[in-house]
């Protein structure tokens, strides 16, 4: 089950948070009630003209409102387009050859199923690192209820979710925070004793093969809390308020709950009885490298997390004692990409769809599965990312959604597109948006006015930031 961003409650009445206007009301002959069915139809037809009018406005022009500099190479601007319903677009812009200035991402309660609020998120990564967060925008779709990202997602060279969905686009940062957008997929292997193993998951068991677990996959494995995945629900409903601004719903039920309760003990029972590889990093992770691991100890039931390191499970079946592993030998972790192979990656984040190819704004939805009307065609809040033709300058861009008290418009998957090559991105894609969109800017969400506002948690953020230490990383 999958939610675009977009969650909707059944048995439950929904309403989302009103604004206060002190501007004055203008009555027009359209917005009368009529008794005529006639009249009616004929508004009714007004209307959805209207609308469809409005969502096909081009945009052509891009005018900055408000911009500072954050640091040497970071900017933030607020970008107004053209037209009568102007879409408004707040933007962060980083040199990525500035010694220190760096993209990093930043995982909700740093755990594969965690979410946060954005300024919850910003503020927590300020706390616990010396790194200077400027910005921090929303990354991945993720899954309702159990909250694992959807897409591969890696940080800092460690995977939080390994496979692929669809054809969904990725967008994958190197050691030097190139970004390279394409259709990425990873695989893993673990190799021991001159054989070697399909990693089939990381950080959740879907089927009986060869599951790695990671730091953000808990501090137990396996673990499962029936009350944890019943508060996840219960916090998703709260999150439903933001549904009318989303792109696509899905309807969480108490059937919804009682199944991916039903799922996580299935997966733990069948986890439980698996032999577990405790192993060590020797080499900090990344893709499309070999990562030396020692063996710290091998087990089954439930085991620790290890400090800087990984569990390894694995069937009994696979498992021959003649030729297991013991603690003080090396196995290799590697995990490796279809496209851009020699490349050693440390980051990625997914969405879909590609924006922008080869300079050329125009939109893949179909391409990569998705065909909702809603998602590609309506005024929403977006959120994307880019790089120039250089692939020297990173965007992140967070597109506001409709506001007719303004007279401001979100924007169409076509508008985001075309919002990216007006801001000189030559590559680009789209980020989880709607209820999920926003941005903060020094610990400030642009979009409330130096508020604090309640808005949707979010499983993973996209940060600009100036790294404290500046590390010499190989050619």
């Amino acid at each position: 089950m999958v939610a675009l961003g977009g969650m909707q409650v059944h048995g439950a009445v929904q309403r989302s948070p009103k604004r206060t206007k002190k501007a004055g009301k203008t009555i027009t002959k359209a917005s009368k009630q009529t008794t005529s069915k006639g009249s009616r139809k004929k508004g009714k037809r007004a209307s959805t003209r209207s609308r469809k009018r409005a969502r096909e406005v081009p945009i052509s022009s891009l005018s900055s409102i408000r911009e500072r500099d954050l640091a040497p190479g970071v900017r933030y601007t607020m970008y107004r387009s053209n037209g009568s319903r102007p879409v408004v677009a707040h933007v962060i812009s980083m040199d990525r050859t500035l010694p220190g200035t760096a993209v990093r991402l930043v995982k909700g309660e740093d755990h594969g199923a965690g979410l946060e609020r954005l300024g919850e998120l910003y503020r927590r990564y300020e706390a616990s690192t010396d790194n200077k967060l400027f910005a921090l925008v929303n990354g991945n779709f993720w899954r309702a209820v159990r909250n694992t990202m959807i897409g591969p997602c890696v940080i800092d060279g460690e995977v939080v979710e390994l496979n692929r969905y669809k054809r969904w686009t990725s967008g994958f940062l190197d050691v030097r925070n190139q970004l390279m957008i394409d259709t990425f997929s990873i695989s893993g292997t673990v190799a021991f004793a001159g054989r070697a193993f399909t990693v089939s998951s990381v950080n959740r068991r879907d089927d009986d093969g060869v599951v790695v677990y990671n730091s953000y996959g808990g501090e137990r494995i396996p673990h499962v809390n029936t009350k944890e995945i019943e508060k996840a629900f219960y916090e998703a409903v709260k999150d439903s308020v933001f549904a009318e601004r989303d792109s696509t719903e899905l309807a969480l039920t108490k059937e919804v709950l009682r199944g991916e309760v039903a799922r996580a003990q299935r997966e733990a029972s069948t986890e439980y009885p698996m032999v577990k590889i405790r192993v060590r990093y020797l080499r900090l992770p990344s893709i499309n490298t070999q990562i030396p691991c020692a063996v710290l100890g091998v087990d089954s039931g439930t085991v620790t997390m290890p400090l800087r390191g990984a569990v390894i499970s694995m069937p009994r079946s696979m498992y021959v004692s003649g030729q297991a592993p013991r603690v003080g030998d090396t196995l290799m972790l590697s995990y490796n990409t279809n496209v851009h192979a020699t490349t050693r990656f440390m980051n990625a984040m997914c969405g879909t769809p590609r924006l922008v190819r080869d300079g050329v704004a125009k939109h893949e939805a179909q391409l990569e599965g998705s065909t909702g009307k809603r998602f590609i065609n309506h005024n929403l809040a977006r959120t994307a990312i880019g790089t120039d033709r250089s692939g020297n300058r990173i965007t992140l861009v967070a597109i506001q959604a409709d506001d007719p008290g303004r007279g401001t418009s979100g924007a169409s998957l076509q508008q985001t597109a075309k919002v990216m090559v007006l801001l000189g991105c030559y590559q680009a894609m789209n980020l989880d948006g709607g209820g999920s969109t926003g941005m903060v800017v020094e610990n400030d969400h642009v979009f409330f006015d130096g508020q604090d506002p309640l808005t949707r948690r979010v499983g993973l953020g996209i940060g600009v930031v100036q790294l404290s230490k500046i590390l010499r990383t190989p050619r």
